[in-house]
């Protein structure tokens, strides 16, 4: 079976503005050397598969610019959304272009603006469960990050029995999936070893059409015409219009029954917040985390970020200081997961 790279970059980052914004989303963005986040998925993915079978999931104001960026991948394999419905029509739509060119092909399936430090066990991860789905050929695997602390923005997963076991690469099965928890909540998941739910996939094309068809009927019917269609633009938007906003969870995960997990650790940041920025800057000797031009004083356990002006602070800690193209944010680092929140109360405001 031929594996297919499915990278999912229809995300507006909302959490990382106003360096990220719906033009230039985070997975666009340079965070550490000189690629950006999508730049630095498909490299980590492509010892594993040609160019020709890596796929891009995008939306229609980054097309261009992820077109750009992936410069060696067939431009037919960007894939663009008119407008976003959310991870599930998104895999569906992936699934029957993977499907036209290989029915019995394996899809992996990654979003695009996920950091990751340690690419060979990273591939090691993906290659066993790449190796799973052969000896388990209807089963859908998802890989779970190893907690390194009591996260409460992401959804957990428990691994119940064994199933392969090979050196230290093990396969579970899926016990159970678990939404977003508070933090006594998540301290009691860490503790009988739950796993953080990172949204990365593995499995046939064809078992994940079925799925669809078992749990999501309305959805299979828009991928079987979707499938049969010319693949036009005019296609492509009958099935968005056509299709309710799902994430891959709701839709299929939280109701299959053949459902398997890998535990993974290997160095993985969702970067889903100017918190989780600093894990990806070189700090100072007082925890500034500083990308650009900045000063500190006195300071401690910020993170800063410059796109061309001179931030300078001083006598402050804890806090997250960034300059975009057409705004500047300032808010505690305990609270950059409200951005999304707030962009949205401005956004209201305008109207």
């Amino acid at each position: 079976m031929s594996i297919y790279a499915v990278i999912m970059a229809g995300g507006k980052g909302e959490r990382l503005w106003p360096v990220s914004t719906p033009k230039r989303p985070k997975q666009l963005i340079a965070f550490k050397g000189e690629k950006s986040l999508l730049r630095t998925t498909v490299d980590r993915l492509a010892p594993l598969t040609s160019p020709d079978n890596i796929c891009c999931v995008t939306g229609s104001d980054t097309a261009q610019a992820v077109t750009i960026d992936l410069d060696d991948i067939p431009k037919e394999n960007i894939l663009v959304e008119p407008f976003g419905r959310n991870t599930a029509p998104c895999i569906a739509f992936a699934a029957a272009w993977v499907m036209k060119r290989d029915k019995d092909a394996v899809m992996a399936i990654f979003p695009s603006d996920h950091d990751i430090q340690d690419s060979d066990a990273f591939r090691k991860t993906v290659e066993f469960g790449y190796n799973c789905i052969n000896n388990n050929p209807d089963m859908l695997l998802t890989l779970g990050i190893k907690p390194t602390y009591a996260e409460t923005g992401f959804g957990y997963i428990a691994p119940g029995r064994m199933i392969i076991e090979d050196g230290n690469q093990i396969l579970f099965k899926v016990e159970r999936f678990h939404e977003k928890p508070d933090a006594q909540r998540a301290e009691e998941y860490i503790s009988r070893g739950y796993l953080w739910n990172a949204g990365m996939f593995i499995w046939k094309a064809s078992s994940i059409i079925e799925e669809f068809k078992k749990h999501t009927p309305e959805l299979y019917e828009n991928l079987l015409k979707l499938y049969k269609s010319e693949f036009s633009n005019d296609d492509i938007h009958d099935f968005y219009s056509s299709s309710k906003s799902a994430s891959i969870d709701y839709a299929v995960m939280e109701h299959a029954e053949n459902v398997g997990v890998v535990p993974a650790s290997f160095g993985w940041n969702d970067v889903g917040s100017w918190s989780a920025v600093t894990n990806l800057i070189d700090d100072d000797a007082y925890s500034n985390a500083i990308h650009g031009n900045a000063f500190v004083y006195q300071s401690s356990n910020n993170v800063v970020w410059s796109s061309g002006k001179k931030i300078v602070l001083i006598g402050v800690e804890d806090m997250a200081v960034v300059e975009g193209e057409d705004a500047i944010l300032v808010c505690r680092k305990d609270r950059s997961q409200d951005v999304s929140r707030v962009l949205k109360l401005m956004d209201s405001n305008e109207k």
